[in-house]
């Protein structure tokens, strides 16, 4: 599955590979994911630059209208 996510600070936008649920459950996959990423402590944007703090939501936006294969 793919969705995009955009960098809310310098307005980079990315179709992003985030698997495929092992057990068939799509809402439960992205569920895990949002979480994971909200607990992310750093990590660098599609544009270059650092961010030290959590990543979910101050910085990054999912775009679930985008979620497909």
């Amino acid at each position: 599955m793919h969705v995009d996510i955009s960098c809310r600070q310098c307005g980079q936008r990315q179709r992003l590979d985030i698997g495929t649920p092992a057990d068939g459950d799509r809402d439960a996959h992205c569920r895990l994911l949002s979480e994971r990423l909200a607990h992310q402590a750093s990590f660098q944007c599609f544009g270059g630059h650092f961010e030290l703090r959590p990543a979910l939501p101050e910085y990054w936006e999912i775009h679930w209208e985008t979620l497909g294969d």
